[in-house]
């Protein structure tokens, strides 16, 4: 008896080792062979175990990889290490020689070693190539081209690399809207004689391609809420520029989606994200949430606005609701402000109500002060490319 229940223990303990050495989506999968396994990830035990191979395991998204710090008009190259020790000021191209060009990095990000950068005072973009200062001023849309009284507001919604065409691609949105009285008594025109039905045009999306130099309405698919237009809601990964999308749901504490754009074929995946909202929490603008790749996988951090707490859970497969799984809780944590990006090996980078930022540690649960101050930044991959982008 003594040995048949030994015996047991080391095939449940082989097993445990075996299932938690498995990727996310095929561990998922394998719930289905019995009910002890379809309840693996109630177990502590074996969570805590999967945590650590999942951090862990090699990444071949990391390899070659460094680190960007924008804060506010400046970017900072960590080349070494995670800790940005003896990191460097990038010099900014100022493509338009101006005396204050304000360009910041699109947080989409891009390991390709192209970065977009874009104007805080206009609706200028440059395509940016660090390793070798190499830039393309991309060219206003033809969309753009419309009468003084109409006007438009574009979002960014992603900046990523077409592999099948090898081609660097930009998704934005623009949607137009009527002038004010002012605006009109500013232009010399009366707000009543307007084209009303040529100025209230529907809003739409478009794409600019590097290798055609040009811009291309899309009229394939619906259009979505506009969303995108702050740090952490934007997000390169795989081929598909990914943001955070709110949305009308009749499904209990599901208000969002993933919206992800596949740059290949220009097909929009739609995966809804359900939300851990308190029923004590009536607004759900109070649920906090940040966009970031972690070990290879798409991962959204959440926190409840005036906690210390985080929720880390990545998703496995587009379009798939059921495919996002709560892996980390970190926390409670102090005087924290907002998480700004991830590193390797399940470093995350927080920024503190001071601006203060600081690295956590997922494999040792521990926190590391990195001695440098921003409140507005935001942390970035990057891979040296010496290529020409040609455009």
């Amino acid at each position: 008896m003594i040995r048949e229940k030994v015996r047991n223990y080391i095939y449940d303990d082989l097993i445990f080792s075996i299932l938690s050495k498995l990727p996310l989506k095929s561990l998922k999968r394998f719930g289905c062979v019995s009910k002890p396994w379809s309840l693996l990830f109630e177990n502590n035990n074996f969570m805590s175990i999967f945590r650590n191979n999942f951090i862990s395991n090699h990444h071949s998204c990391y390899e070659d990889t460094s680190l960007l710090l924008p804060i506010g008009d400046k970017v900072f190259h960590s080349p070494y290490s995670d800790r940005f020790e003896n990191m460097v000021e990038l010099d900014l191209p100022n493509s338009f020689q101006e005396e204050n060009p304000n360009f910041g990095i699109l947080d989409s990000g891009s390991i390709t070693g192209i970065l977009c950068l874009y104007s805080q005072n206009n609706d200028r973009i440059v395509f940016w190539n660090p390793t070798t200062k190499e830039f393309k001023v991309i060219p206003p849309s033809p969309l753009e081209s419309v009468p003084p009284y109409q006007q438009f507001l574009i979002y960014l919604h992603g900046f990523g690399y077409d592999h099948v065409r090898d081609d660097y691609k930009l998704l934005r949105h623009v949607s137009y809207f009527p002038p004010s009285f002012g605006d009109c008594e500013y232009l010399g025109i009366s707000y009543h004689d307007l084209p009303h039905e040529d100025i209230l045009r529907d809003s739409f999306y478009e794409t600019y391609s590097l290798r055609s130099n040009s811009w291309k309405k899309l009229d394939t698919w619906h259009d979505s809420s506009v969303r995108g237009s702050y740090l952490g809601e934007r997000l390169y990964l795989d081929g598909k520029c990914n943001w955070w999308d709110y949305i009308d749901s009749d499904l209990p504490n599901v208000k969002s989606a993933l919206a992800s754009f596949d740059l290949a074929n220009e097909v929009l995946f739609t995966t809804l994200i359900p939300l851990d909202v308190p029923i004590d929490v009536a607004d759900e603008y109070m649920f906090y949430h940040h966009l970031v790749e972690l070990c290879g996988f798409i991962a959204f951090i959440t926190w409840i606005i005036g906690t210390s707490t985080f929720d880390i859970s990545i998703l496995y497969e587009v379009g798939v609701k059921e495919s996002w799984t709560k892996l980390f809780i970190v926390g409670p944590l102090s005087c924290i402000e907002r998480p700004i990006g991830t590193g390797k090996k399940g470093a995350i980078f927080f920024t503190k109500e001071d601006g203060e930022i600081f690295l956590f540690n997922l494999s040792t649960q521990k926190i590391e002060e990195l001695g440098i101050q921003g409140i507005y930044s935001h942390v970035l991959f990057y891979r040296k490319n010496f290529l020409s982008f040609g455009g």
